[in-house]
């Protein structure tokens, strides 16, 4: 006779076989060593997707090639004494174009993920000199009272004015984007060349009340209004969380979930202490992450050593959160506001403040590789 105890690990074996273990949201994705060198004047458009994580100093200015259409998310930047990040924006568009004539100086799309100057300067610059087919923004270029403009709302609005007059206006709010779906349309996602057909779809906007439950100063916070974007292509997903923070962080792991999984992080806030948690980096799974932030070397007002990004606090969750490699670099990291120390990297983490322009390449195979500007 049989016991019980003795059927308990056949009817255990019998549950893993019929229940396997679920697999991965997204294949896992490789990265190469990261190689010093930006695209030069003969680089062939890419196979699939090319992330331009433009050096524009303590700010944010991201541009997506594809093999028939570029994007660009934020227009930067720092403005000081020693920088002066429209110069670099526009410098940068213009080499750009330079290599894809094709393109005919055209943007598909500018998305603005929130109203504040370090995200909206170069946006007059980019209406004025290349062809814009669609704005994308939150819609909110005032604070949550309607009443007074962001640090650059101002900016924001008139683009919104200007490009509403010509139908190629889309602002997204909270209230329209269904859990765990997300939302898209021909404005949100206007790129597709044949088989490399990317898929745009915006997971976070503006809210217009307080539907969250946070903090009154939390909803007052034009950060937590940012748009949150992923670029999915094959797979392998780009997310791009903008300035969004703690709060507003989780609300959006709590209404989307694995569905944000993704292999590349564009980190929010410029590497903040309040811009990545635990709970963002285990949702999302990134294998490799970029950090769009000034040089801690300039010691003035408005850059990275003013701010103290970014922080130690963050960088260590990233680190050993991410699923890919990279060549160990010294970097400095932030304890405070005006206080760094060094820290080590040795995984997929790059950021713009150590090593100027980070552009990311996806395969046809789908894996990715990092080349630095220095």
């Amino acid at each position: 006779m049989v016991t019980f105890r003795r059927l308990i690990p056949s009817v255990m074996l019998l549950l893993l076989v019929a229940c396997p273990a679920p697999k991965r949201v997204r294949p896992e994705s490789r990265a190469t060593r990261a190689q010093v060198g930006l695209p030069g004047p003969d680089a062939a458009p890419p196979a699939r997707l090319r992330m331009h994580v433009i050096d524009i100093g303590q700010g944010s200015a991201t541009l997506m090639e594809f093999p028939c259409a570029a994007v660009l998310i934020d227009t930067g930047g720092e403005s000081t004494a020693h920088f002066d990040s429209n110069k670099a924006l526009g410098d940068y568009l213009e080499r750009f174009f330079a290599r894809r004539t094709d393109l005919n100086r055209t943007l598909a799309a500018v998305y603005i993920t929130h109203p504040h100057i370090d995200h909206t300067r170069g946006l007059p610059l980019v209406m004025k000199n290349f062809t814009v087919q669609h704005l994308v923004t939150n819609g909110q270029p005032r604070g949550a009272d309607g009443l007074v403009f962001e640090s650059g709302g101002e900016t924001q609005e008139q683009a919104e004015l200007e490009m509403k007059k010509r139908g190629a206006l889309r602002t997204v709010a909270r209230a329209e984007i269904e859990n765990g779906k997300g939302v898209t349309d021909a404005h949100i996602d206007p790129v597709a060349c044949g088989d490399v057909d990317p898929q745009f779809t915006i997971f976070w906007g503006s809210l217009k009340t307080n539907t969250e439950g946070w903090e009154t100063k939390s909803f007052m916070n034009a950060n937590n209004h940012s748009l949150v974007i992923r670029i999915d292509l094959g797979g392998h997903p780009v997310l791009v969380t903008g300035d969004l923070e703690t709060e507003a962080i989780h609300s959006l792991l709590n209404a989307h979930g694995s569905v944000l999984n993704s292999d590349v992080l564009l980190v929010g806030h410029h590497g903040s202490y309040n811009g990545t948690t635990l709970e963002l980096t285990k949702t999302v799974s990134p294998c490799m992450a970029v950090i769009s932030m000034g040089d801690m070397h300039r010691e003035e007002d408005w850059t990275a050593w003013a701010y103290g990004h970014p922080r130690k606090a963050a960088v260590q969750t990233l680190a050993a959160s991410l699923g890919c490699s990279r060549p160990a670099r010294d970097v400095q990291v932030a304890l405070g506001q005006r206080r760094f120390e060094g820290f080590t990297v040795n995984t997929a983490l790059y950021g713009t403040g150590w090593e100027g322009t980070v552009v990311m390449e996806q395969s046809e195979r789908g894996t990715w590789k990092a080349v630095t500007e220095h």
